[in-house]
């Protein structure tokens, strides 16, 4: 990957940057892993009812005032009227957090379960450009960039004024979206969690991480270039904007939500929070909270990836010694970090075998089976 602090010697070079910008902040891993180690995983036994793809239901938009901010939320699926209990996926993202990036895997969760789970997913403050309808209809006063436990305290307040009370949650992170799953465990106990989904959890040691080292200049000295750079682009036609993230991915089959996802990091605001946020990460997030995840490790599932530039091994490694007890996997798939883009039906599968499990175990029969 080309690094964006290279002098831009043409216009060219330049929109190929923001590209570059774009990849670091989604956690794009370029290193492509043999079909030879893909594997079976250890739930490949448990067969979870399906839906016609025909029948999933549109997702929602939303723009819900959250914290003081107008935030997009993507809601798929209602509360089915024949289950005594409310079960609800909440899906907390990476950085940058911009839910639209999880469009189909909220799409195939929702599939999987036969349509018995909705799917909801809440961006990150300030991640999304906010269309004008929603500024409009929406009386909150911007606290204006969220820092890293602004967007904790966010979410805390999303789950706390906008679920239900009497809903099952099933939350699932995914990379530093799981540091603010174990934040929600501890300061919400009045909160019914199921179980929390640590997906290619990035809750220790940011600065460590081979990609964390890599972007610690960018983060802590040039933010104002990556920022300046999303300042100039931001002016190109939206159907050339869309273009260049086509041919920044040209060759890959990516998910359209993806494509039309990454259009919000060509506004200068976006880059700039997403950015600050990951700045506060290298400095906040250093040893692993052990006293948090020992006292919910029952609810929690870890899924580390095997080649993972966020999360080494080692993390995976020392989190199984630590807790040899706990629901602690490694990747046998494949699957790259940001598997948004294109393993999203893959993590789906997985991820609703894993839900059918619990909930059987709770309840004595699972959500939906086949």
């Amino acid at each position: 990957m080309l690094s964006i602090l290279q002098a831009a010697g043409s216009g060219r070079r330049l929109t190929y940057k923001v590209l570059c910008i774009s990849s670091i902040l989604c956690n794009i891993d370029t290193q492509r892993i043999s079909s030879k180690k893909r594997g079976s995983n250890h739930f490949g036994c448990c067969i979870v009812k399906k839906m016609p793809q025909t029948t999933v239901p549109k997702i929602r938009s939303e723009f819900p005032c959250v914290d003081g901010t107008p935030t997009h939320v993507l809601k798929c699926g209602d509360f089915p009227q024949d289950l005594g209990k409310k079960y609800l996926y909440l899906i907390v993202p990476g950085n940058p957090g911009v839910i639209g990036y999880y469009d189909k895997f909220m799409r195939e969760l929702y599939r999987k379960h036969g349509g018995c789970i909705p799917v909801w997913g809440v961006s990150h403050a300030g991640h999304v450009i906010i269309p004008d309808h929603a500024k409009k209809g929406n009386s909150g006063i911007s606290k204006g960039t969220y820092g890293f436990q602004d967007q904790i305290a966010h979410k805390i307040s999303f789950i706390k004024n906008h679920i239900p009370r009497d809903t099952h949650l099933i939350l699932i992170g995914h990379s530093v979206g799981c540091y603010m799953v174990l934040e929600i465990l501890k300061h919400c106990p009045e909160v019914n969690v199921l179980k929390g989904v640590q997906l290619l959890p990035m809750i220790e040691h940011f600065e460590k991480t081979p990609n964390g080292s890599r972007m610690k200049p960018l983060l802590l000295y040039f933010r104002w270039l990556a920022v300046f750079v999303a300042f100039l682009l931001s002016f190109l036609p939206d159907i050339v904007k869309q273009w260049l993230v086509q041919l920044y991915f040209m060759g890959r089959k990516v998910d359209e939500g993806a494509v039309e996802a990454s259009l919000n990091l060509f506004d200068p605001k976006v880059t700039n929070s997403s950015l600050f946020m990951a700045s506060q990460e290298l400095r906040q997030v250093h040893e692993p909270d052990l006293h948090c995840i020992a006292q919910h490790l029952d609810k929690l599932i870890f899924y580390y990836g095997a080649i993972d530039g966020w999360a080494p091994v080692s993390f995976y490694q020392r989190m199984k010694n630590s807790f040899p007890q706990g629901d602690i996997r490694l990747c046998e798939r494949g699957i790259l970090h940001a598997f948004v883009l294109q393993q999203s039906t893959e993590m789906a599968g997985m991820v609703a075998e894993w839900i059918e499990q619990a909930t059987a175990a709770e309840s004595g029969r699972p959500v939906h089976t086949s």
